[in-house]
């Protein structure tokens, strides 16, 4: 009898030993694709969880204020893809190439006024894309209308600073998987150790082969080059 209780036992442990390890495959399926993010140029960043696609300040005007220059073929994003605008500047947004494209966006109102409005998702406290969502932080750059955004996708927080100078961007934020961040800022933010808790720090809207300071940990991709957010 006690061998029969024994066999029982070992082959209920076994049967939720499988459904445990399947359970975990099915969550890590579900919440753990890797995130690819693709740098184009200047704030503008590709990244995908092969479903869902976010481009963040792009499409802008090419070379505009000598900033960097791109070749993009256009016809392979297609579908489930948004535009996260932080601003309107010729650098980081050029309306007539998004005319041509049928993405979603997400923008000031300076941005999106101008466009079809059954692609614009409306500013909010949390705007939800799919897998995506997105708090937009009003931040103060020159005279324009200006956001930064938390963006969490699939349970990774995201921080996109855009061109803002100000400190208080950061306020209120949770430990970030990625903070991507122009270089003037981050030096402002490490002489002021105001930098948020973050795994990785992306420095984006910089110049080829830049040095900056203090930021030996940091990663400062070249273009087309893609990082992998885990």
């Amino acid at each position: 009898m006690m061998k029969i209780m024994m066999a029982k036992k070992n082959r209920f442990m076994g049967i939720f030993l499988l459904f445990f390890l399947i359970g975990g495959g099915l969550m890590a399926n579900a919440y753990g694709q890797t995130l690819k993010a693709r740098f184009i140029g200047n704030e503008a960043f590709l990244i995908t969880d092969g479903g869902y696609v976010l481009v963040t300040d792009f499409p802008y005007k090419s070379g505009a204020y000598g900033y960097m220059t791109y070749d993009f073929n256009f016809q392979n994003t297609n579908g489930n893809v948004l535009s996260l605008i932080t601003h309107r500047h010729d650098d980081h947004f050029a309306p007539f190439i998004f005319l041509e494209l049928g993405w979603n966006i997400v923008g000031p109102l300076e941005v999106t006024q101008q466009l079809a409005q059954n692609k614009v998702l409306n500013l909010s406290d949390e705007i939800t894309f799919g897998p995506i969502k997105v708090k937009p932080k009003k931040s103060l750059h020159g005279n324009t209308e200006h956001y930064s955004y938390l963006v969490n996708w699939q349970g990774r927080d995201l921080f996109f600073t855009g061109d803002t100078e100000e400190l208080s961007a950061f306020q209120d934020l949770p430990e970030l998987d990625a903070l991507f961040i122009s270089p003037w800022l981050y030096r402002k933010a490490h002489m002021n150790g105001a930098l948020p808790e973050t795994k990785k720090i992306i420095i984006y809207h910089h110049t080829e082969n830049v040095i900056i300071p203090n930021c030996s940990g940091c990663l400062i991709p070249i273009q087309n080059q893609t990082i992998i957010l885990e």
